[in-house]
């Protein structure tokens, strides 16, 4: 007898807990003209990451982190006009996106993990406001933030409708 379907077609599952909890985070050094992207796979486990550029041929690049130990590695943006598009995939398809020029302060957003939910950090270094939008993916929609110059905002984001994805 053939058992039903776990879940009905086009939902998503329960977020089931790993003991990876990956994030990339990316900065820009204004003086170097580098981008330098900082991985890291939490305290429990090891994690890969692969790096793709819209700017550069010369990749792919992987990375592998261990428990515990965050690993770096900066790209000159010299070679690709000042600009850096990068994307870094990691496991149980972690996406993050890097992307802009290193010729002034621009915001920067970090994504972790909060009890199940999303923690966002929006840090706008720059002397004009910035309005940063951010889509879920999973249907959740879009939310646009007003950052003001100079100042870093916390969001929380619920990820009760979305199964915790």
């Amino acid at each position: 007898m053939k058992r039903p379907h776990p879940h009905r077609p086009g939902q998503c599952r329960a977020r089931r807990p790993l003991s990876y909890a990956p994030y990339v985070d990316g900065a820009a050094d204004l003086t170097t003209g580098k981008y330098k992207l900082t991985f890291s796979a939490g305290d429990q486990a090891g994690a890969a990451f692969q790096v793709r550029s819209q700017k550069r041929t010369d990749g792919p690049w992987t990375y592998t982190a261990a428990a515990g130990k965050p690993v770096s590695d900066s790209w000159n943006s010299v070679h690709s006009g000042g600009s850096y598009d990068l994307t870094a995939y990691g496991p149980n398809g972690f996406l993050r996106t890097f992307k802009g020029n290193n010729k002034a302060a621009e915001p920067e957003v970090t994504a972790r993990n909060d009890a199940g939910n999303l923690k966002l950090t929006l840090t706008n270094p720059s002397t004009a406001d910035a309005h940063l939008t951010v889509t879920n993916a999973y249907g959740g929609g879009r939310q646009t933030y007003t950052v003001r110059a100079g100042v870093t905002v916390v969001q929380s984001i619920d990820l009760r409708a979305t199964k915790r994805w």
